[in-house]
């Protein structure tokens, strides 16, 4: 049986790749990080093991990441972003936010210790980051253009993917004020089933728009009120399997929607580890098998 493979974003999540908060995550420096208000530890912490406990319930196998509290990498929890896995193995990645280069060093030496090949490697000006990754099929993988993915970067996957059939589009993202914010294609629109997403329609082209008609999959649109007040992670939403979704709590019309369109919802707070440290359920977790 394979022991990795993650092509799409909507089957059954076997195996992940998590990260504890870092120890002093709350002492650094919060203009450096980027951190617009201070973060208390315990609460941290906590809201992590929330998240925690509902992958460990749904029974997905956790690796977890394994980086000295000595290396102030806090952005390290979010292992979703400094990797990709392919049918055929991992795909390093090279951080657009230069804090978190190291990160792809220790992505790399993990998947070495348990043999999952590395196929391929973002390098020099090129950069791509997981937020911006976005399979809508087995075969096709969308890519945003933003301040932590550029052309170069964009060009390179496009390269290395072409040599297994996948299909890259990319997606030019809209411009924010604050250019050190992070801001992925993620940040406006989630994958819930093969014919579902759900996303922040009035910061869709119309060209991304039909890229997901095309493909036939319907797109819900969050209630713009909750996504911006959340500072756009309500719409960061973890598949699980189809249509069994793992947010934020604290967004009732959000969550009223998605029942209405047949999903199940698993909720946690993460108002001091996601929307302080800017980074939700999905960026949480770099899932290495899906069923």
């Amino acid at each position: 049986m394979k022991n990795f493979g993650a092509q799409n974003m909507v089957t059954s999540i076997k195996k992940v790749l998590m990260k504890k908060p870092q120890k002093y995550m709350s002492k650094v420096n919060l203009e450096k990080w980027n951190y617009k208000y201070p973060l208390n530890q315990k609460i941290v912490e906590k809201n992590y093991d929330e998240f925690f406990n509902i992958i460990k319930s749904f029974d997905a196998e956790i690796f977890e990441l394994d980086i000295c509290d000595e290396d102030e990498l806090c952005d390290s929890i979010f292992t979703h972003d400094p990797s990709l896995i392919l049918n055929e193995g991992a795909l390093i990645l090279n951080m657009g936010k230069k804090l978190r280069t190291k990160e792809t060093i220790e992505h790399e030496k993990f998947y070495e210790s348990i043999n999952i090949p590395i196929i391929g490697k973002i390098i020099n000006e090129g950069t791509v980051e997981g937020g911006d990754c976005l399979w809508i099929n087995e075969n096709t993988l969308l890519i945003g253009e933003s301040s932590r993915t550029n052309k170069s970067g964009i060009e390179q996957i496009i390269n290395i993917l072409n040599h297994y059939n996948i299909k890259v589009i990319p997606v030019k993202l809209p411009k924010q004020n604050n250019p050190n914010s992070c801001f992925h294609l993620m940040s406006i629109v989630s994958i819930l089933d093969f014919d579902l997403a759900i996303g922040c329609l009035s910061l869709f082209s119309n060209d991304l728009v039909k890229i997901f008609h095309d493909n036939n999959i319907k797109l819900i649109a969050i209630p713009e009120d909750e996504y911006f007040k959340s500072k756009t992670l309500a719409v960061n939403i973890l598949t699980l399997a189809p249509r069994n979704l793992v947010l934020m709590k604290g967004y009732p019309k959000t969550e009223d929607l998605l029942i209405n369109n047949g999903n199940e919802l698993k909720l946690f707070n993460g108002n001091e580890l996601c929307i302080k440290a800017e980074g939700g359920p999905t960026c949480l977790t770099r899932v290495i098998l899906r069923e």
